[in-house]
C-alpha cells in the first residue's frame, strides 16, 4: 500500500490501493473537462463568426449561394468538422467522468463497509483510524462517512 505500513489483510490493501487509483483517475478527468469545454466553445465561436462573415453576409439570403459558399470554404468546413468532433469527444469524456465517479464512490462505500470497526479502542479501530487519516490527508478520500 502507498503510505504507512498498517497490519491489514492483503485483499484490504488491494482495495485501498484501487481506491486511491480510482480517485486519482477521477481527479485527472475532472481537471481536464473544463479545458476541453473551453476549447470546444472557442472553436464553436470561431465557426459562428466565420459562418456569418464569409457565408451569410456574402450570400444575401440566397439559399443555394449559402450552400455553395459553405461547401467551397475548406477552412470553415474543417472547423465545423473539428467543432462537431470536439463536442462529441467532450460529451463522451463527460460520460466517462461520471462512470469513473460512480466507480470511485461505489468502491469508497465498499471500503467503508469492509473497514467497519467497533466503537471500542482496539487494534482494528486504530488501524482503521490510521488508514482513514492517511487517505484523507494524502488523497482527499473520505472513508469515515458513506454520504
Amino acid at each position: 500500500m502507498i503510505g504507512p505500513k498498517i497490519n491489514v489483510s492483503d485483499d484490504t490493501e488491494v482495495v485501498l490501493k484501487e481506491l486511491q487509483e480510482r480517485k486519482m483517475k477521477w481527479d485527472y478527468m475532472k481537471k481536464r473537462q473544463p479545458m476541453l469545454s473551453i476549447a470546444t466553445g472557442a472553436v464553436l465561436l470561431l465557426v459562428v463568426y466565420l459562418l456569418y462573415q464569409q457565408v451569410i453576409v456574402r450570400s444575401g439570403g440566397n439559399a443555394i449561394l449559402i450552400l455553395d459558399l459553405l461547401i467551397s470554404n475548406k477552412l470553415l468546413c474543417g472547423l465545423l468538422l473539428a467543432c462537431i468532433s470536439l463536442f462529441l469527444y467532450a460529451s463522451n469524456r463527460s460520460r466517462e467522468m461520471e462512470k469513473a465517479k460512480s466507480k470511485y464512490e461505489d468502491l469508497r462505500i465498499e471500503t467503508i463497509e469492509r473497514l467497519e470497526a467497533s466503537w471500542l479502542k482496539d487494534v482494528k479501530s486504530e488501524a482503521r483510524d490510521q488508514i482513514s487519516s492517511f487517505l484523507s490527508k494524502e488523497h482527499d478520500i473520505n472513508i469515515v462517512y458513506k454520504n
